[in-house]
């Protein structure tokens, strides 16, 4: 892992070296400078090419080795194998960092993969870190810096908002928007191929940046797991909001651009959202929303509760921002006998006093009255947030009507804590006298597009439980030590009882049951755990064991045992276990849920609850990052109880969610030796769950 400090003279150099220096329009070299005087650059620049004397109205070096020694950053923008042959004259100049603009790297195939490996090999063996390949380079708004190989921004603005992103377009587009609409940017960045500085190396450079208070991040590949999770650690320690846009790349077309563009396969994404909120981001669902949010997010962190309210200036706006909050999950609540007494009182006789609260078109003429409207809805209990239609000017010297409300809600928030937010219908262009008044109510953010700035609330909501929904530090459990002798010399699937062993000693709850070898002992044991039973065969080459004839149901008495032992046995047989055993079990009744957890190579386990039995395969499976806490595991228990068909009423959900702890719990200590763990059916009752089926299939020990 790269230091933040280490990244420092990269992403704020004060002398710049541009390898492949010219002025031929066929050249990202003449974008790079260009960008530099645009954005103010003081520092030294030396440009370096043996073809000319003089670029740029300076003098041009032969090479790398004529520069001052501890040359804060050359970049790249020669062939890939001429990149690689010259890390060493950095390393041998004292130069402090390298970006790598140049293509044909691992993108390019498998020749490009060799000579990245190579560029890595380089980096280490001079001691120079490096930013990419194949990157378009960075704005950094704050220190005036941008060796940028596109079009800079128009009108930078200086600002607190991170974008680091593994798409440099993605970031482009994040830097324009900001720039026609006013909005500060601390930088702007793309990684690249993270040959050797990651996304994980500038969240954590981030996480320590007296400048940045909120990180956007545009992510296909997760090339450095372990990286991303300690710079997202950081963030989240320091209590910087971390926005991160992920696509799901569900569709073949998604998949094969995403590895035409990273190099790399986009994985297994269920499993990689699961990890990333385990680590506190909160996901977005588009790089537009992901602005929003980040806008959001850098004016107002906390919300005093998460009821959302709107007042617009018609009954259109209302309905489709009702929508868009719908769509989100937003919880819009009604008002409070009180506030709808305030709102009477304040508005025509005609307007409703449902949220979203029209206001009509008159309040943008009696602004008196959004004001008492706006007060109103301040005060309910049920408000942390108010989305208000307060446009910027359209027209050049166009008195603003909106200044009332605008200083009327800012007195609000403080007073009352509750967040304020303009929300225009659609985005909307930004003359120079808009970008100046949105400036001057700098207290508040505005927000374009119902969709795109319900996604903005979503995200600061969210928020809200970060923290809650972390990854717990917790210690193995007492009987970790155990389970790892029960799998000792175990790989593959198991049997049902060496799961169900698993289960038990991690505190999940079994029927009462018999391991036996015979069809009379299995007869013998039905007696004693009492009637009616189940009978099934026992066989690691059979997990899926009731499709194949070893599963017999609702026995009542030893003789029907006895019959269904030599049945199940003989399918199993047939199905091809060498050594089956039988399973006679007490049938339980209850509610049949999926408890299942998988270890995944790159992101470890994670654990999922699904409507059981038949209806186990039906359904996308959502899955939490483990361990989980009692608390996160009854969360995750309640936010899938409907799904599930479990009420609270009739269905114990926090035994359910001890079950769901402990097998996260299970998966996550023997992550080193299992790949999944499963109970399905998981039987819940009015008091408590039971599992009367346990999957489970080992790993080789590594």
């Amino acid at each position: 892992m790269i230091r933040g400090r280490d990244i420092q003279p990269i992403v704020a150099p004060r002398s710049i070296a541009v390898v492949g220096a010219s002025e031929s329009p066929d050249s990202w070299a003449p974008e790079i400078e260009r960008s530099l005087r645009h954005i103010g650059f003081t520092g030294d620049l030396y440009p370096i090419n043996p073809k000319y004397d003089q670029v740029w109205g300076r003098p041009c070096l032969k090479s790398i080795l004529e520069l001052p020694r501890g040359v804060d950053l050359v970049v790249f923008v020669v062939p890939a194998r001429v990149v690689v042959r010259m890390i060493d004259d950095c390393g041998t100049a004292g130069v402090r960092g390298v970006m790598v603009v140049s293509s044909g790297f691992a993108e390019a195939g498998e020749e490009g993969r060799a000579l990245q490996a190579q560029l890595v090999t380089a980096s280490e063996r001079a001691g120079v870190p490096v930013l990419g390949p194949n990157v378009e380079g960075f704005v950094n708004y704050v220190d005036q810096v941008a060796p940028y190989g596109t079009t800079p921004p128009a009108h930078p603005v200086k600002g607190s908002i991170s974008v680091i992103s593994q798409s440099g377009t993605v970031a482009w587009a994040l830097n324009q928007q900001a720039s026609d609409r006013g909005v500060g940017l601390r930088i702007i960045l793309g990684v690249g191929n993270e040959a050797v500085i990651g996304l994980g190396d500038m969240f954590a450079w981030a996480a320590e940046d007296p400048h940045t208070k909120v990180v956007a991040s545009y992510i296909e590949t997760m090339r450095d797991v372990e990286n991303i999770g300690r710079g997202l650690d950081a963030l989240a320690a320091a209590r910087k909001p971390v926005l991160i846009c992920a696509p799901e790349g569900r569709s073949e077309a998604a998949l094969r651009s995403i590895i035409a563009h990273t190099g790399a396969l986009a994985g297994n994404t269920s499993l990689r959202d699961a990890w990333l909120r385990g680590h506190g981001v909160v996901l977005v669902e588009d790089p537009v929303s992901m602005f929003e949010a980040a806008v959001l997010l850098s004016h107002r962190k906390k919300l005093r509760t998460k009821g959302v309210a709107a007042a617009l200036q018609s009954g259109g706006a209302c309905t489709l921002f009702a929508e868009a909050a719908g769509a989100q999950g937003l919880d819009l609540p009604e008002f409070g006998g009180r506030t709808k007494t305030k709102l009477k009182k304040a508005l025509p006789h005609f307007a409703s006093q449902n949220n979203p609260l029209d206001v009509t078109g008159q309040a943008a003429v009696e602004t008196d009255m959004f004001c008492d409207a706006l007060e109103a809805l301040a005060a309910d209990p049920g408000v942390g947030l108010i989305a208000f239609d307060a446009f910027p000017p359209r027209l050049a010297g166009e008195s603003p009507w909106a200044d009332p409300v605008l200083a009327k809600a800012v007195e609000l928030q403080k007073e009352t804590g509750v967040v304020f937010a303009s929300v225009a219908m659609a985005p909307l262009a930004y003359i120079p006298e808009a970008v100046t008044f949105t400036a001057r109510w700098k207290q508040l953010p505005f927000l374009q597009g119902h969709r795109a700035g319900a996604g903005a609330i979503r995200a600061l909501v969210d928020f809200q439980g970060a923290k809650a929904r972390s990854l717990p530090d917790l210690p193995s459990h007492p009987k970790r030590a155990a389970a790892l002798r029960l799998l000792k010399g175990l790989q593959g699937p198991l049997d049902e009882a060496q799961g169900a062993k698993l289960l038990e000693l991690y505190g999940v709850r079994r029927p009462k049951e018999s391991t036996v070898r015979m069809p009379a002992a299995a007869a013998a044991a039905s007696k004693v755990i009492g009637f009616p039973v189940a009978v099934k065969a026992l066989a690691p080459e059979i997990p899926h064991k009731a499709k194949l004839g070893g599963v017999k149901l609702g026995l009542r008495n030893a003789s029907e045992v006895e019959r269904a032992a030599a049945e199940v046995l003989a399918a199993a047989t047939r199905a091809g276990a060498s050594a089956p055993k039988v399973l006679v079990q007490e049938m339980v009744s209850g509610h049949e849920v999926l408890v299942g957890a998988i270890v995944d190579d790159q992101f470890g386990a994670c654990v999922t609850m699904r409507p059981g039995g038949a209806l186990a395969e039906e359904g996308e499976a959502v899955f939490v990052a483990a361990p989980l806490t009692p608390a996160q595991a009854l969360a995750f228990v309640t936010s899938q109880a409907d799904r599930c068909g479990l009420d609270p009423k009739r269905h114990d959900l926090p035994g359910t969610a001890k079950v769901v702890a402990a097998i996260a719990r299970a998966a996550h200590d023997l992550r080193g030796r299992l790949t999944s763990l499963e109970a399905n059916p998981l039987l819940v009752g009015p008091r408590g769950a039971i599992a009367v089926d346990a999957l489970a299939e080992a790993r080789p020990p590594t």
